[in-house]
């Protein structure tokens, strides 16, 4: 443990790895803490009791256990007690259950720690995608589409991530046609393109996403800023899936995430890669290691 780069606190149910660790007959040796401690290694806070644990069955004790972990995770970060968190997936049916009424973590975070300003991005070695809506319908992501909200992702972007170019997506189908399939972009999205730009931010657009996302790929583009959900993670996980990372920028604390989901359906069975969370973990050391060398 002592070769470890730091101090890693897992914020879970002690009964629950205890089950998962016989089942797969894998040795369950984490030291119990009260708190996060300073010295290197791997440590366990034994948030919630969990009193049954079924792999693969998910039910209100398990939701509340979710909600439990995410919440002592983020008491301590306001606390000065842990520099990043990383998040393992949710499920938002049994969550909700238990009183988390946030569409998903990157939500919940900015709540939580007061941030207007953040954004959700998913990255791997051959893209880098901001979303500028989340967890929405389809049919309320038009209304979400403004000048000022894509601006301020745009300037968001700039601050966070100081990149080359950003290549910014179109909401319709050829980007709108010039305003044959839909006016956003001529709207809302140009202007707020040139606007940043006079700003001196490095953003061109709107371009069709169907084919922006081949040009980023081949490297014309450090960025992607795309309108929805799917509109962005679809290409980063056709590209990369389980090997893409989840990060929130805004927050004043690290956060990154694993890019899949729950898995239930092979929970138990030894068989789930591991590859997305070494790679949140990663990400997460490394943008710390960045953060202390810009306050130095």
């Amino acid at each position: 443990m002592s070769s470890l780069p730091g101090s890693f606190t897992v914020y879970g149910s002690k009964r629950a790895l205890e089950v998962y660790a016989e089942l797969l007959s894998i040795p369950f040796s984490l030291k119990e803490v009260k708190e996060p401690p300073a010295e290197r290694g791997v440590f366990l806070i034994d948030v919630y009791p969990l009193k049954k644990v079924q792999p693969g069955k998910p039910d209100r004790g398990c939701g509340a256990a979710q909600l439990r972990f995410i919440e002592r995770a983020v008491e301590d970060a306001k606390r000065g007690k842990v520099d990043a968190i990383v998040t393992l997936p949710i499920n938002k049916e049994v969550i909700r259950e238990a009183g988390f009424n946030f569409p998903g973590h990157t939500e919940y975070l900015a709540h939580a720690f007061k941030t207007k300003e953040f954004a959700m991005m998913l990255s791997n070695e051959k893209l880098r995608v901001v979303l500028l809506t989340t967890h929405l319908p389809l049919k309320e992501v038009p209304e979400k589409v403004k000048r000022g909200e894509v601006l301020r992702k745009l300037r968001l972007i700039n601050r966070e991530l100081r990149p080359g170019k950003i290549g910014v997506c179109g909401l319709n189908p050829h980007a709108g046609e010039g305003g044959l399939f839909g006016r956003e972009e001529v709207e809302e999205i140009e202007p707020a393109i040139v606007q940043a730009r006079k700003e001196g931010i490095p953003a061109f657009g709107p371009y069709p996403s169907d084919t922006l996302f081949l040009k980023a790929v081949s490297g014309e583009f450090d960025t992607i800023l795309a309108m929805y959900h799917d509109q962005g993670l679809i290409p980063v996980k056709l590209v990369g899936f389980g090997k893409s990372v989840n990060t929130t920028l805004g927050l004043p604390i690290i956060r990154t995430s694993v890019d899949h989901g729950t898995a239930y359906d092979i929970a138990g069975k030894g068989v789930a890669e591991e590859e997305s969370f070494k790679l949140a973990v990663m990400e997460a050391l490394k943008l710390m290691k960045e953060k202390k060398a810009l306050l130095e």
